[in-house]
């Protein structure tokens, strides 16, 4: 397939990329591209500037869309979230016009609100952030522009995925840095149940959809699997051999908890993710200390 790629050199995209060597690339971004791959073609662009970017889409004509950007992360401001959903209309817009048959976009666990404990797609939201209402947004405009045309729109609401390339103010990048230095690290919420995915799974997850024909809908993109933040602070420590340094909790509370229903995607894909959290952590252990 000729699949357009929208933030390929971000977080996500990054461990994407290079699992694609079957289809032919076109990756928009602002970054500097490391991937010394054959089969894709760099666009250095702002998609802001749609002049910069519109022509060269057309021509490449794509029969698939994987859009992963969406600036300014971690800035979940109105304004940011304004100016990235201008951005999503305007390329659903031309992705509809050169006739793209699959656009994968990435929700958010977050689009589940309030909601405690396993979460499928088909339950409904409680209440929302401003930036899962921005995404809801684009997911239920995107739906109604394709309902009508043969294009597979695949919504993928990703949980909480760690691994190499994650923000240096994250969970586990955090506590590792803490660690290293003799630290003990500020966990604000130790008691809160997540879902935590490694970055592969999620990439080997957008690809299977993404190569799934005849798939439209909401996925979830989870490891199934409850885990609590002190845990795998836990894991760290023990990994580092630093369990002196980890933090009292026994006066914290539980605020949330929340996890996938991973049985839709497993069964349409037979996605499975490949990591626990016990070997997920000992992997991005591993990328940060060869760093």
């Amino acid at each position: 397939m000729r699949i357009l790629i929208t933030g390929g050199t971000g977080f996500i995209g990054r461990h994407l990329v290079p699992l694609m060597n079957q289809h032919q690339l076109m990756l928009i971004g602002k970054q500097k591209v490391s991937f010394d791959q054959s089969n894709l073609q760099y666009l250095n662009a702002d998609l802001t500037v749609p002049e910069k970017w519109k022509k060269q889409v057309i021509n490449f004509s794509p029969n698939a869309c994987i859009h992963l950007a969406w600036s300014g992360l971690p800035d979940y401001s109105l304004s940011k979230c304004s100016k990235n959903f201008g951005i999503n209309m305007q390329l659903l817009d031309l992705l509809i016009k050169t006739e793209c048959k699959r656009i994968f976009i990435p929700g958010t666990c977050w689009e589940y609100g309030d909601l405690q404990g396993e979460v499928g797609e088909v339950d409904l939201p409680g209440t929302t952030n401003l930036f899962a209402s921005f995404k809801t947004s684009v997911r239920l405009i995107g739906e109604w522009l394709t309902n009508s045309k043969p294009i597979g729109l695949v919504w993928g609401r990703i949980f909480f995925v760690y691994g190499d390339g994650q923000r240096p103010d994250s969970l586990i990048p955090s506590c590792y840095q803490s660690f290293m230095c003799g630290n003990k690290p500020e966990i604000r919420a130790p008691n809160c149940v997540n879902d935590f995915i490694h970055v592969s799974d999620v990439a080997k997850a957008i690809l299977a959809l993404i190569e799934t024909p005849a798939i439209s809908g909401i996925f979830n993109i989870g490891s199934g699997k409850p885990t609590k933040v002190v845990d795998v602070c836990e894991i760290i420590a023990n990994s580092l051999n630093t369990k002196n340094l980890l933090p009292e909790f026994e006066n914290a509370t539980n605020t949330s908890e929340l996890w996938a229903n991973t049985s839709l995607i497993r069964k349409v894909t037979n996605w499975r993710p490949q990591y626990t959290i016990q070997t997920g952590i000992e992997k991005t252990l591993n990328d940060l200390q060869s760093k």
